[in-house]
């Protein structure tokens, strides 16, 4: 299996245009970490290294982390071949973080990788995982980084959205992210409740009206 890229995935609409995803949406219309990640690039090229080849070599890893998560679910094997030794070994940790998780919680996955596309927003996006935790439903999102920051609580509040508007009755009692350490066997859990998957919703939901206005500027 070769690599999948998460991020490139398309999202078409009915009438065959292709849709923003709402990763997309955040990532070019907040600029609340800018500043932070030009810090980081110029830390990057000062000790000699190239900051896209970095921010690429965290990409795959996470991407095969998620291929990982989604096997075991689904019961099938994927051969890490197309991925660097380092990547491997890295995304294994993680994985061995997610296997604890699953075993400390008694998760019970629902679905994996579910794509999803709106056409009263026209946005698409792909949901990692939706399970339940004793007698809650719970929409979660598998990170690698090594922080948390508001965007992945602003992405996984309009995933719930999104998944709330397409199954009519479906409410969830929380959504997660989930944060694995790439060196040692260790998850970090962050619950976003039902007030802050408002608060998100509604910067989401700003940042679309900017991200469409923008075409007409």
């Amino acid at each position: 299996m070769g690599k999948l890229d998460l991020h490139g995935q398309k999202y078409i609409l009915e009438d065959g245009t292709k849709a923003p995803s709402v990763t997309t949406i955040i990532s070019q219309n907040l600029g609340w970490n800018k500043q932070a990640l030009i810090n980081w690039a110029k830390r990057q090229t000062m000790i000699g290294k190239d900051a896209d080849a970095v921010l690429q070599d965290a990409a795959d890893i996470g991407t095969l982390l998620h291929l990982l998560i989604e096997a075991h679910q689904r019961g099938f094997d994927i051969d890490t071949g197309d991925f660097t030794r380092n990547q491997t070994e890295k995304a294994l940790v993680c994985f061995g973080g997610y296997l604890e998780w699953v075993e400390k919680v008694k998760f019970k996955p629902l679905a994996s990788e579910t794509v999803i596309v709106d056409e009263e927003q026209r946005i698409g996006g792909t949901i990692d995982c939706v399970g339940k935790i004793g007698d809650d439903l719970v929409l979660i999102d598998w990170k690698s980084s090594k922080y948390l920051y508001k965007e992945h609580k602003i992405q996984i509040a309009k995933y719930v959205n999104l998944l709330e508007r397409a199954k009519a009755g479906r409410h969830f009692a929380y959504g997660m992210v989930l944060r694995f350490d790439k060196e040692e066997v260790k998850f970090h859990q962050h619950k976003v409740d039902r007030s802050k998957i408002e608060a998100g919703v509604e910067i989401f939901d700003a940042l679309l009206l900017a991200h469409n206005l923008k075409k007409k500027v």
